[in-house]
């Protein structure tokens, strides 16, 4: 896409909003439900965890964002969107090019290959590593639904390796548009933010041409200039520049959803000028010109044969190319005119979900599947003069394959037992790229496997108290990085063992109806874990002779994480905690991918009426000055950090009648008062006081 789309699209944005309403805007979340009382998140239903079920009532820890809740953040990064859920953090950079995420103390490919978080989107899991840049480059406008999985007892249905957790991201159909037989909805949105002088605009069209044939088309353009901090100073590798496109079609057989076949591809493009080190700018204020383009494609079939009870199948195959093009990298003292990093791969998987009434009030489901994963690793380095190098010691290419089977088994008691035992076993075959350093060609190949067993319960004990558990162990396998990575002085380390992760959950839930006497609601979980690792992975400095890449004999994760939740009429209370530590048990040295003990709140009020809603969220960190100079770390979170509390204020209107029906304006204020603070695993300054304005219109 080039910059002369976007005064196209800002003019069709203005001329739609300044036409008169003619529908409903479809794409929002009701705030309160038909007695009156807010929704609250803990009530919803949770759709990849196995059979659906409601957040609060799974034995695990799980946080569901909403249409709603994304909109309300008004978010710039994907870091933006995750920021809020207790035991998750963004770590690396702050810009869309430099982020990673952390979940309880673990996290996604930034500073040392830590690959222990599975992200998907559309059911496609999403990887890419690369020095001094970010793990995963999307746009929030493309994502109606995001589930966050946390904890390893997730790995079971998605895959190897999910010491940490599963990041779900869900883009948005034609139908979360097509409401009451139309045909045809069009949505139109233009927001803006002060800080960083930024500007995003997005276009939404859904039609349903033919009865059960569904189409979807999405453009996105965002912009925006480094933002300042709490003290007034620009912080470099911040600013954004991308835009993307979504092509989604789904046809139902027969008539029925639940037969259906379905199609999308995802584009997303960032392309100019830009510092070097996206993750701490370090490398100085230099530009260079990068180009990134991240590609999925994913063809689907679902079919639940009319309602059987033994079948209900889901194949899906994809494609996905993240590709990152640098020039210009003289200054880096590269004699190089281009290089290119790119991660291809393929994906099919293929699931069945069967019921079983067990007599009486039991009833179960099992869920069987298998999954496939081909991965290319390439570095092509283009010298001046034409040589071409397949790939760098320190960025090695190679290839490789990777197979799994999982089933999962769901008992259920009268709606107050479930229990759910579940297993898989994994295969990896790791090959190694091409001639690198020094002319040395690799050629053993490294094969792994690993099998990872769970089992969860959950009991409710009285209508309002519940206790659950789960036992997991989950196995990763060394990655093409991991195992190649070497230079001429520091060789590969094919012999490194798989980790291994034990991990221990308990906690308790509390649900109140009706509490003060009226229609009000209260929700409460918390969770607490113990995650011990084996043989962790770590890039660790080292004399001459030694693998780049090592494994450390075992670390320990321990936390706790509260949510809670309270509604009456159209008041909103919603807070949570997280309390997080880490250890190497062989030395006691702490780990240095720890977030900082947090703290949010939200106070709101949301009239269902008149469409207006607003409130408070509080932002609260304790000082973190557990820390030390080891490996196992991201950049910038060897430091000590100060504690900072964060204040954000949002509003919105949302018009059900008259001649603005159809409309949505959202404002908020983050960052209030304007305060200078780093998050402890982000390298770089928070930006500062910012005012967002969103208008948006569906028609």
């Amino acid at each position: 896409m080039t910059n002369r789309k976007a005064p196209l699209l800002a003019g069709i944005a203005l001329l739609t909003l300044a036409s008169p309403a003619i529908a409903q805007d479809s794409t929002a979340t009701n705030p309160q439900t038909d007695a009156g009382t807010t929704q609250l998140s803990l009530d919803r239903l949770v759709i990849s965890a196995g059979a659906e079920k409601v957040a609060i009532d799974t034995p695990q820890a799980v946080t569901v964002l909403d249409q709603d809740d994304i909109d309300q953040t008004q978010a710039s990064t994907m870091g933006d969107l995750l920021e809020g859920i207790p035991g998750v953090n963004v770590q690396g950079g702050v810009g869309a090019l430099g982020q990673g995420f952390n979940i309880r103390g673990m996290g996604t490919a930034i500073g040392d290959s830590d690959n222990r978080i599975l992200i998907t989107v559309d059911g496609v899991t999403k990887f890419y590593e690369q020095y001094r840049m970010g793990a995963f480059f999307s746009e929030p406008e493309l994502y109606k639904r995001v589930e966050v999985l946390r904890g390893p007892a997730s790995s079971t249905l998605y895959g190897a390796g999910a010491l940490a957790g599963v990041i779900n991201f869900t883009t948005k159909d034609a139908s979360d548009f097509l409401k009451d037989g139309d045909p045809l909805a069009i949505r139109l949105k233009a927001a803006t933010e002060t800080n960083a002088e930024g500007h995003t605009l997005s276009g939404i069209i859904a039609i349903e041409p033919l009865n059960g044939v569904e189409l979807l088309g999405n453009y996105n353009y965002r912009r925006s200039q480094d933002y300042k901090d709490g003290n007034g100073n620009i912080v470099p590798a911040s600013s954004a520049q991308s835009d993307n496109f979504l092509l989604k079609g789904r046809v139902s057989i027969g008539g029925n959803r639940k037969h259906a076949i379905s199609a999308s591809y995802q584009d997303w493009v960032s392309d100019g000028p830009q510092v070097y080190d996206q993750i701490s700018a370090a490398t100085g204020s230099s530009l260079m010109r990068r180009r990134v383009h991240d590609r999925t494609a994913v063809l689907g079939y679902v079919n639940d044969f009319d309602g059987s009870k033994l079948l209900n199948v889901e194949a899906q195959l994809s494609y996905t190319n993240t590709l990152v093009h640098q020039t210009e990298t003289t200054f880096l003292g590269a004699n190089l005119e281009h290089s290119d990093f790119s991660y291809k791969g393929w994906q099919g998987r293929l699931q069945n979900t069967s019921k079983f009434d067990l007599g009486g009030d039991w009833t179960s489901f099992l869920i069987v599947g298998a999954q496939w994963n081909e991965q290319q690793r390439r570095n092509p380095r283009v010298a001046f003069n034409g040589t071409v190098t397949p790939g760098a010691g320190t960025h090695p290419e190679g290839d490789m394959t990777k197979y799994g089977l999982f089933a999962q088994l769901e008992i259920s008691w009268s709606d107050k037992l479930m229990i759910i035992p579940g297993a898989r076993i994994d295969w990896t075959d790791l090959k190694p790229g091409a001639t690198v350093v020094g002319g040395t060609v690799l050629t053993r190949r490294v094969k792994d496997s690993g099998v990872s067993p769970k089992i969860a319960a959950i009991y409710s004990l009285t209508d309002w108290f519940g206790l659950f558990g789960s036992v997991a162990r989950t196995v990763r396998m060394p990655n093409i990085d991991e195992i190649f990575t070497r230079s001429a002085t520091r060789p590969s380390n094919p012999n490194l063992r798989p980790e291994t992760s034990d991990n221990y959950e308990a906690g308790f839930t509390l649900s109140f109806d009706n509490l003060a006497g009226r229609t009000d609601k209260l929700r409460l979980k918390t969770t607490i874990f113990r995650n011990n690792v084996k043989d962790l992975i770590i890039n660790a400095a080292g004399a001459v002779g030694t693998p780049y890449f090592t494994n450390v004999g075992r670390s320990r994760f321990t936390g706790v994480e509260v949510e809670a939740e309270y509604g009456i009429g159209g008041f909103f209370a919603r807070g949570n905690m997280s309390f997080i530590s880490g250890k190497d048990r062989l030395t006691g040295n702490y780990l240095n991918t720890i977030p900082a003990n947090d703290y949010r709140l939200t106070l709101g009020y949301a009239d269902a009426k008149t469409g207006l809603s607003g409130g408070w969220t509080g932002e609260f960190a304790e000082r973190q000055d557990k820390v030390n100079s080891g490996a196992f770390s991201s950049p910038g979170s060897g430091l000590p950090t100060p504690g900072y509390n964060v204040h954000n204020l949002f509003f919105a209107f949302k018009p059900r009648s008259g001649a603005a029906e159809g409309f949505e304006f959202r404002i908020a204020a983050d960052n209030v008062f304007d305060t200078a603070f780093r998050r402890h695993l982000s390298s770089l300054a928070a930006e500062g006081q910012t005012f967002k304005f969103t208008v948006a219109k569906t028609f």
